[in-house]
């Protein structure tokens, strides 16, 4: 793994620049050396201690042991069973429980980046989309004009320079950001999709949230969507989850995607450590 983190080190120099890859660069963003940092502690390599930890993890037991559990931001309480785990096993697909786990370790981390206020990034969890959109039947702001409250999250959803969504399409994981900074949504499919449908969902749940919390109007006409193509792509068909979580994480943090098919091994493994750690 750590030829593997190795890799990554060096295909981080070749992209260097930070406006070459960095998503919606913000005014007041992480300067070179931070995103230098963060992209390093995004693939530093498993310790001894870590890799005993991922195989008691995956060591056989009762399906519903629980691993790891944590209270996160926006979140609430989460669980990870040994069932959740084993979908990290090379060649399983990810499911709803490990993602959410990981996604709210992300938000967490936003949390203490920001001091506890106010962050730059809000991390919905898999099941957002789901009743937003009816199931996919339709669209219904009212089943989530609550998820966003202040009272609930302790911070304005709409403060933030980017809002982090992930999508299960039933067989497949995607990310979709909505970017309030740039004024723009990106859709970032490892199969190189689309879901024109999807993007008009948040585009009305922006005019909607702004007409609920603020009581004000906002133009989404003259917001672009970007469906960006030039973006680390699987080249099998089970790692969808993986590249989603990798595109939120270093998304969030401002780094440039700089991994690649090679490395969800390492990612698979580098997540239930953190995941353990986390929630011990």
């Amino acid at each position: 793994m750590e030829i593997v983190a190795r890799d990554l080190e060096s295909r981080r120099a070749e992209l260097k620049s930070p406006l070459k890859e960095l998503d919606g660069d913000l005014e007041a963003g992480p300067s070179a050396a931070d995103i230098e940092a963060m992209e390093a502690e995004l693939t530093r390599p498993i310790s001894a201690a870590q890799a005993e930890a991922i195989e008691r993890a995956h060591a056989p037991g009762p399906p519903s042991e629980v691993i790891a559990s944590g209270t996160f931001t926006g979140q609430g309480a989460l669980e990870l069973t040994r069932r959740d785990v084993a979908t990290m096993a090379t060649g399983e697909w990810l499911n709803d429980e490990m993602v959410n786990f990981t996604i709210g370790a992300m938000a967490d981390r936003e949390m203490a980046r920001c001091g506890g206020t106010q962050p730059r990034v809000h991390f919905f969890n898999t099941f957002f989309v789901g009743k937003l959109t009816a199931q996919g039947d339709g669209y219904d702001y009212g089943a989530v004009r609550r998820w966003t409250t202040r009272k609930k999250l302790g911070y304005d959803v709409l403060e933030c320079d980017k809002v982090i969504v992930p999508v299960h399409q039933g067989i497949h994981w995607v990310l979709a950001v909505v970017d309030f900074k740039a004024t723009c949504v990106r859709f970032y499919d490892s199969l190189l999709g689309d879901d024109k449908g999807l993007v008009e969902d948040l585009l009305r749940w922006v005019r909607d949230e702004w007409r609920n919390k603020k009581n004000a109007d906002v133009d989404t006409e003259s917001w672009s969507v970007e469906i960006p193509k030039d973006i680390p792509r699987q080249m099998n068909g089970c790692d969808c989850g993986v590249f989603m979580l990798k595109y939120a994480d270093y998304i969030a943090t401002g780094c440039p995607l700089t991994f690649h098919q090679r490395d969800m091994e390492y990612f698979r493994r580098r997540i239930v450590a953190d995941a353990v750690e986390k929630g011990n």
